[in-house]
């Protein structure tokens, strides 16, 4: 996990994205601006009209039912009743970070960043030091990598786009305030953390920075066609998520690596159960939102992933991958990668992390009363395994 560029003293700040920083070194290190992009499109489906005989209708009424059982069904496996959090408070606003930023006249930068620290004071710090810093100067001073960031015309035509499409955040505030109903159920002795909104040049999709505070970089949820996103920083099934419905997911998975702390052992069977732990905390939280979501996968995927449950399992006993110390063998299948054909044909990268949540998910079956915290507190992934009695699905 790829945090260190994001700490500060008593912080740690996860991004969900491994390829993020990556590519933002990229990014800053060329200081590659585009001359201009239009905005985002719409991408509707229309289906052309049937018009069948009544007992034709009445058959595919049945078999559309049947498929959406079916669909519902392999979309959202580990759908299961949710705790009611009806009694816990919901109420979320995001801070406008972003706004207030752009708001500030460069004129006159000295005097509005002395207030956007009163306003921000940790987000205000770790924005200018970590997130916008050029990784390639580092003797860039936070008023000089501001004056850079602010005066890019670039940034702004970025900053203007995502003022089109997130004017307003009160749905997101909606589902947001649900997602800590359910933080707040499970982690009753956490603080609610505050939420603010940034763009940040792709720095960062969401982050933590400790238990106070997290944050959501609206520039990387523009949609996938949105033009300013680069191919080569940014591939097709990276840039697949970077709409509206991840932002809640990719939050949770931030809340959660925070919860777990750092990836303990080499062995990929200790990262299966980390990046497990990761999604079950992230399936609590969002209990309603498909697997599929959680996964960053299709449905199509997802479903490959269910009916390859054993075949996979299998073959990381056959090549002897589980207790490989190894990063480089077994890397794709705990990070995002466009598949991970070791383990079956289009498998998806990220598949041993899925079956990392398998794992969890058949340790909390026999263990329910689990506390969260003495489920974190199985850092030995062999301990986790054999404790789960883990059989994958045929």
């Amino acid at each position: 996990m790829f945090n260190g560029i994001f700490n500060q003293p008593k912080q740690h700040l996860f991004l969900s994205f491994l390829v993020f920083i990556k590519g933002y070194r990229a990014l800053v290190s060329r200081r590659h601006r585009f001359a201009s992009y239009t905005n985002p499109g719409v991408k509707v489906a229309f289906f052309p009209q049937m018009r069948p005989s009544f007992t034709k209708s009445l058959t595919f009424l049945w078999l559309a039912v049947a498929l959406s059982i079916f669909l519902g069904a392999c979309g959202n496996d580990s759908k299961r009743d949710a705790p009611d959090v009806s009694h816990l408070p919901a109420e979320v606003q995001i801070q406008r970070f972003d706004q207030d930023l752009f708001a500030l006249d460069t004129a006159h930068l000295e005097a509005g960043m002395q207030q956007m620290a009163q306003k921000y004071p940790d987000l205000f710090t770790l924005f200018t030091v970590n997130v916008i810093h050029d990784q390639t100067n580092p003797k860039e001073t936070p008023d000089q990598a501001l004056r850079n960031f602010l005066g890019s015309p670039y940034v702004h035509k970025l900053n203007d786009t995502v003022q089109q499409v997130y004017r307003d955040l009160k749905p997101l505030e909606k589902d947001l305030g649900r997602m800590f109903q359910y933080y707040q159920y499970y982690f009753p002795k956490k603080p609610v953390p505050t939420v603010a909104a940034i763009v940040s040049e792709f720095a960062t999709d969401a982050f933590t920075a400790g238990d106070n505070l997290c944050g959501i970089g609206l520039d990387l949820y523009l949609g996938e066609n949105y033009p300013g996103y680069d191919p080569q920083l940014f591939p097709g099934y990276i840039r697949r998520q970077f709409h509206r419905d991840y932002i809640p997911v990719r939050l949770a998975k931030a809340l959660a690596q925070n919860l777990a702390g750092d990836p303990v052992g080499d062995r990929l069977i200790d990262q299966m159960a980390y990046h497990g732990k990761v999604l079950y905390i992230v399936d609590c939280l969002l209990p309603d939102t498909p697997d599929s979501l959680k996964m960053g996968y299709t449905t199509a995927q997802l479903e490959g992933c269910q009916a390859n449950e054993q075949l996979a399992w299998g073959r990381l006993i056959d090549q002897k991958l589980l207790y490989s110390t190894d990063y480089g063998t077994y890397q794709k299948l705990v990070t995002p990668s466009p598949n991970a054909p070791v383990l079956f044909q289009e498998a998806p990268g990220e598949v041993g992390s899925w079956l990392g949540w398998q794992i969890v998910k058949a340790y909390m079956k026999r263990y329910p009363k689990t506390p969260m915290d003495k489920l974190l507190a199985i850092t030995d992934g062999q301990v986790l395994l054999e404790q789960a009695k883990y059989k994958p699905g045929r």
